[in-house]
């Protein structure tokens, strides 16, 4: 299988991308930092490829369609790059860089990608949202809004999919807490670890699962967030 993870220089990306390489299948990886690209890359050299890319230039579509005639066809296409920051202040900036990854970004993506399976008559497109993005949290309101926006963007391509009768696959990752550099300045309940996320993700992928929760406790806290009425949730945490 021909595997694609586009923000895979850190994180659950690096993960996943190690593990689908570690299983003998041929992988490209994408990222701003063409140093850390190598080093991943060189532990499996007769099977992994490298693209330098920014999901918020205009040029990132262009990168991608690249990485794949190299590749030579892609099965999964797993969006990992993500942007986010609690913001109790409401910077602007900040806010603006999380919908510049998790909106603008990941929408060019999704429109080549979708378009490429389309034509290709087959193909997995995978994401990684967030459990923050079934309620609007307090200090990161952009980072919820932004995953939430990802949910239903595919949710809305599994329609299209569907009355179009293409034969595109989606999976929606959703973790809670997970022990990487996203959170290394905060302490969160519920952590768990990088190992165990990448391990549910990665055979979830496999399963070509439409949605995976990362882990069953955050599902059933998904599950809870979805029935507290708005009123009070808003009085909440």
């Amino acid at each position: 299988m021909k595997i694609i993870v586009i923000g895979a220089t850190s994180g659950l990306g690096r993960g996943v991308a190690e593990r689908f390489a570690a299983a003998v299948h041929q992988v490209g990886i994408t990222g701003r930092r063409t140093d850390l690209l190598q080093l991943i890359a060189n532990a499996y050299p007769d099977r992994m490829f490298t693209a330098e890319m920014d999901v918020t230039q205009e040029n990132a579509v262009n990168i991608l369609k690249t990485l794949i005639e190299t590749m030579q066809g892609a099965d999964l296409i797993f969006y990992s790059s993500g942007f986010g920051k609690e913001n109790p202040n409401l910077d602007a900036v900040i806010e603006n860089q999380t919908n510049q990854t998790n909106v603008v970004g990941f929408t060019h993506i999704a429109c080549f990608v979708y378009n490429y399976f389309k034509q290709q008559g087959k193909g997995h497109f995978a994401v990684i949202s967030s459990v923050a993005g079934w309620r609007g949290l307090r200090d990161c309101p952009s980072y919820s809004a932004s995953k939430g926006y990802q949910r239903l963007y595919f949710e809305s391509l599994a329609q299209t999919a569907h009355r179009e009768r293409v034969n595109i696959k989606f999976t929606t990752i959703m973790p809670g807490f997970v022990d990487t550099d996203f959170i290394k300045d905060h302490r969160y309940p519920l952590t768990i670890s990088l190992e165990k996320a990448v391990h549910i993700i990665y055979k979830g992928l496999l399963k070509r699962k439409r949605a995976i929760y990362v882990d069953f406790k955050w599902r059933c806290i998904v599950g809870l967030m979805r029935v507290v009425p708005r009123g009070i949730w808003e009085r909440m945490l």
